[in-house]
């Protein structure tokens, strides 16, 4: 109490209130409206009566940025351990050799993945990667204008305008064809000396493969061209760096990380080498210790707590180091030839929806390749209807993207878990909705 006094004292105050004094009453007194608190056991009820509302087991046909994948045990079994678990940021590098090399397999990996040249130790997840990606666009070219697809959603458009706010940059739509695809005219003609970057996506919003991705390098002109796309496709088509890729970012919750209500995610970032020294976040490098023997440092660490803020390539924080190490065991434990077992098994899927659909009389939106998220022309809503039979599905695009004038597309995803006979069960649902 003799404490608390001679602080107050200090500070000309003569009770704990007077702290206070500037914050109105009303609002330090005011009634929050959750009643009054509850003991121990109270509170595990509760737990359990809101528990007791959840439904499990519910066949899943909903993605559009989280997938319901197969994880293999060990995955989670290496994420488990305590060293890896429990570690936090390395702020004295030399000490967590075993976290380093950890982040160094990752940024290897993804880099054979994207056929980029350099991967970074990773960002918050897939929408801040394409934030940074054209903060980073700045920094190369200095320009301020961005070209995007009009099949972006509405949440990855808003994290881009946060992103780049700050930057005074323009951010202009750009239009898809009537196959779905970029319409490469329209493109062409917004691309000017003033053009930073433009983005492209594959899968494009609306869940289709788009093969125009591979003619945007020979109009871009001095753009950098940063490309947002589905890791797990890659083991399929052809990665951003064979069409031309400046920055490759994409979204890995996928590879290796549950569902689990839309978080933890994982932010993947690769680049060429060109651009290293404008790229935010950290790159882990190997060298060696003074007895020659190999060691993992920080080679780049270029954010506000290593470095001045002012010089800062990026302000992010703590990285995702254990979903990192989530991407990196799921990728190792699948290899080449199990991804593309992976990719493909998603691509047939998608066909045998497609094909079940509109045996029921639901066509699909393009009849161009799509991935996992499948489009669907569908005028009345069947989301409440499936799921009073056991099946999550039926997402419109207008929650999406508020202003499409697709007005009648609905999604329906599938994965290498979606199977003949959930497919199956779905074309009923959607025969008797």
């Amino acid at each position: 109490m003799d404490e608390l006094l001679s602080m107050l004292n200090f500070m000309g105050m003569k009770e704990l209130e007077d702290l206070f004094s500037d914050v109105p009453g009303s609002v330090r007194k005011k009634s929050i409206g959750i009643g009054s608190g509850l003991d121990e056991h109270q509170v595990v009820e509760r737990a359990l009566e809101l528990g007791r509302r959840n439904s499990t087991g519910m066949l899943n046909f909903l993605g559009n940025g989280i997938y319901d994948r197969i994880i293999p045990e060990a995955v989670n079994y290496i994420l488990s351990k305590p060293e890896f678990l429990d570690s936090y940021t390395p702020y004295q590098p030399e000490i967590s050799q075993g976290m380093l090399q950890s982040l160094f397999e990752y940024q290897s990996l993804i880099s054979d993945l994207m056929a980029m040249d350099v991967t970074n130790a990773s960002m918050y997840d897939g929408y801040s990667a394409l934030g940074e990606a054209a903060r980073m666009a700045y920094r190369i070219n200095g320009k301020k204008k961005i070209l995007i697809p009009d099949s972006t959603y509405d949440s990855k458009l808003s994290v881009l305008k946060n992103y780049v706010w700050g930057l005074n940059m323009e951010i202009i739509r750009y239009k898809m064809g009537n196959d779905g695809m970029i319409d490469l005219d329209d493109l062409s003609s917004k691309i000017d000396d003033e053009t930073s970057a433009v983005i492209v996506e594959n899968p494009n919003g609306y869940g289709i493969l788009d093969k125009n991705v591979f003619a945007v390098k020979d109009i871009k002109k001095d753009a950098a061209l940063i490309a947002y796309v589905d890791p797990i496709s890659l083991g399929a088509v052809k990665p951003p760096g064979e069409y031309g890729a400046d920055i490759a970012v994409a979204e890995g919750q996928q590879l290796g990380i549950p569902m689990n209500f839309g978080g933890p995610l994982l932010g993947i970032m690769s680049f060429k080498m060109d651009h290293i020294r404008r790229s935010p976040g950290r790159i882990i490098g190997e060298s060696v210790d003074s007895n020659g023997r190999r060691a993992y440092v920080m080679t780049l660490q270029t954010r506000e707590q290593h470095i001045r803020r002012a010089k800062a390539t990026s302000n992010i924080c703590s990285n995702q180091a254990l979903l990192t190490l989530a991407a990196s065991a799921y990728l190792s434990i699948l290899g080449s030839s199990g991804l593309k077992k992976v990719a493909l098994l998603t691509i047939k899927h998608s066909r045998m929806l497609k094909e079940k659909l509109s045996a029921a009389g639901i066509k699909p939106y393009f009849n161009t390749e799509s991935f996992s998220d499948v489009m669907f022309r569908l005028n009345r809503e069947v989301m409440e209807g499936l799921a009073s039979r056991g099946i999550l599905g039926g997402l419109k695009l207008t929650s999406l993207i508020k202003d499409t004038s697709l007005r009648d597309a609905t999604f329906f995803t599938v994965t290498e878990k979606t199977d003949a006979e959930k497919i199956e069960k779905l074309a009923k649902a959607l025969e008797v909705i």
